[in-house]
């Protein structure tokens, strides 16, 4: 299903009794940018992080925050005894007392003072690599979720441009039908202005039947009408497939917007001018929602 480049999802995901919350965000972009923002304790993650990002989106600027949390209450004790460091610590308590010849008992309150008796496990971060299963499994989370927001953007999207190729469509069915008219009136303002003149008008004239058919040549929009009918299957068949098709449909619209101008020149009627305008800012229009689309 096409995507639109617009979404946001959210993961979340526990390991090592830590919880790991994931947002992901996209725009629309030329091609793909990726932005990690990752604690520092997981910032030798971010390559992984960017490889899992790719699977998922191939065009358009994806922001991908990270934030690390302890568990919940219970989980991690507020603070332990290390015990080995406090028997270092007893131990050189102790001889710098007899060193110094001081009076008085090393208490247990001394002691906890003591740089890294305690410690709080909950400033303690595991390895990035024993905490890597629960960002991977938010940050699936969070694409999954952003990537669903992209197709149904995406869909409201592609439902909108069908419409919109079904009005070129049609404003090319009429000026087709017109082409004769045209060609008529063409001829008929150049007798016309042959008789106000005073020129003679002899049956099977060879001149004037040239002079018409090169007036018919450099007014012919047969070609691009006929391009413009090609480039509305195309069109079609991008919105109707499974692949990113963004960059193709921008490259068709302007192809349409050239052959919309071409003929307009060409024609020379007002009533066709009057279409080629409307067509005109139709692909305008065109345009601004297929930069939308991966």
């Amino acid at each position: 299903m096409m995507e639109s480049m617009t979404g946001h999802g959210r993961g979340t995901a526990s390991a090592e009794g830590w919880r790991c919350i994931v947002e992901c965000s996209s725009v629309n972009r030329k091609g793909i940018e990726i932005a990690a923002a990752l604690p520092k304790p997981l910032a030798t993650l971010e390559p992984r992080v960017r490889e899992e990002i790719q699977k998922h989106v191939r065009r358009g600027r994806v922001n991908a925050t990270i934030a690390l949390e302890a568990g919940t209450a219970g989980t991690i004790p507020a603070g332990v005894v290390d015990k080995a460091a406090a028997q270092r610590a007893l131990r050189d308590l102790q001889a710098l007392r007899d060193e110094l010849k001081l009076p008085g008992e090393v208490t247990l309150e001394l002691l906890l003072k003591s740089p890294g008796v305690l410690r709080n496990p909950a400033e303690e971060v595991p390895s990035p690599d024993a905490l890597w299963p629960a960002v991977q499994g938010a940050l699936a989370q969070a694409l999954e979720r952003m990537t669903s927001m992209r197709r149904k953007e995406g869909g409201h999207l592609v439902a909108d441009l069908l419409k919109r190729v079904k009005l070129l469509e049609s404003a090319v069915k009429a000026i087709r039908a017109r082409v004769p008219a045209v060609l008529k009136q063409r001829r008929d303002h150049l007798k016309g202005r042959l008789e106000e003149l005073g020129v003679p008008l002899p049956p099977n004239d060879g001149s004037l039947a040239r002079e018409l058919a090169l007036m018919a040549e450099r007014s012919d929009i047969t070609e691009e009408l006929t391009r413009l009918e090609s480039h509305f299957v195309q069109c079609r068949e991008s919105l109707a497939g499974n692949e990113p098709a963004g960059r193709t449909l921008d490259y068709l619209a302007q192809e349409m917007f050239r052959e919309f101008n071409t003929l307009g020149n060409k024609a020379g009627d007002a009533a066709v001018s009057r279409r080629v305008v409307q067509s005109k800012a139709e692909l305008d229009r065109i345009r601004e929602q297929v930069a939308n689309l991966e």
